[in-house]
């Protein structure tokens, strides 16, 4: 096809600019290589570009009725092509239920959005998570995440794939009659909460976004993080974060707003410090609040948790908005 055509260019406006995003990555990627800041905000937006017209071949695998909620064991195709495993949580008996997309942290997997189910089912809210690039049933034997290094900032790695794969879960939600496409807040939980500030960021479909024991600026959490993972990259140099920036909150929270934004974080927590927290928080744009408790990062009260179910149950369905 002469690449002047017609037809060539249908095919760039139907893809969200992949088919000019090589072009584009390829200084991206020797920008990260040379140690040189990225400041251009279209640039970084643009790694997170996929073919949204790309079938989803979605699968509902299973279904188990527990009376209280209905659990949809579900397949469908992600942006680089990988399956990618999710489960539903449905409440019974309410039509076209606002839906929580769930992203859960280093090391868990898609079960831990039960947990929000547990709370939100009660209020008529549905829960989807997915497994993040290699974790769960995306785990690969021969790569262990957790013991990654400097390949974590690759541009086709797997904190990108996860990005670029939740924006494919809510392109799922959309094509779901059942669910409302329209009415979708975003909780993420360490990981998930630095990934789904990125995702409610470069994707407006986002209602709204409540990040867990999350933070930004990549080199707080190398240099002050007491989490292995923090230490390795450390140890392999990257320790200004600059290589990371293109999956780094900080780069993207403004532009959640004008979409509410919630962070809850512990005072004494050693994985995520409380300075990433404040440079994330800092970052971003009202509306926004953040909660802290006295606490590590596994310690999060159950007040603040029950603060965080109304929190999203009122922005799921407007009720702030009354």
């Amino acid at each position: 096809m002469p690449c002047g055509s017609p037809e060539m260019g249908a095919e760039v406006m139907r893809l969200r600019r992949p088919a000019w995003m090589l072009l584009l990555l390829m200084p991206v990627a020797a920008a990260f290589a040379d140690g040189h800041d990225l400041t251009d905000r279209e640039a970084l937006e643009a790694i997170y570009d996929y073919d949204a017209a790309a079938p989803l071949d979605a699968e509902v695998v299973s279904v188990d009725d527990r009376g209280i909620y209905l659990i949809e064991r579900i397949s469908f195709t992600g942006a680089a092509g990988e399956r990618v495993p999710a489960t539903l949580f449905r409440p019974p008996g309410v039509e076209r239920p606002p839906v929580v997309l769930f992203l859960h942290g280093l090391g868990g997997d898609r079960s831990q959005a039960q947990v929000a189910a547990t709370l939100l089912i009660p209020q008529g809210v549905a829960v989807l998570g997915i497994d993040a690039a290699l974790h769960g049933e995306r785990a690969d034997p021969q790569i262990d995440f957790a013991a990654m290094g400097p390949e974590l900032a690759e541009l086709d790695g797997p904190l990108v794939r996860t990005i670029v794969d939740n924006r494919r879960a809510i392109d799922y939600i959309e094509s779901r009659e059942d669910l409302d496409g329209e009415r979708i807040v975003l909780i993420g939980a360490s990981m998930g909460g630095i990934l789904g500030s990125i995702v409610s960021a470069v994707d407006p479909r986002v209602q709204a976004a409540a990040l867990l024991v999350a933070g930004g600026d990549w080199s707080a959490i190398i240099q002050h993080s007491h989490h292995p993972l923090a230490q390795r990259l450390q140890a392999a140099g990257i320790g200004d974060g600059r290589a990371l920036a293109h999956v780094d909150p900080v780069s993207f929270v403004a532009g959640i707003a004008p979409r509410p934004l919630l962070m809850i974080n512990g005072t004494d927590d050693e994985i995520i410090p409380k300075n990433s927290a404040e440079a994330l928080f800092e970052a971003a744009s009202e509306p926004r609040e953040i909660r802290w408790y006295e606490g590590g990062h596994i310690d999060i009260p159950p007040d603040e948790i029950f603060f965080l179910a109304t929190w999203v149950r009122e922005r799921a369905y407007g009720e702030n908005d009354r």
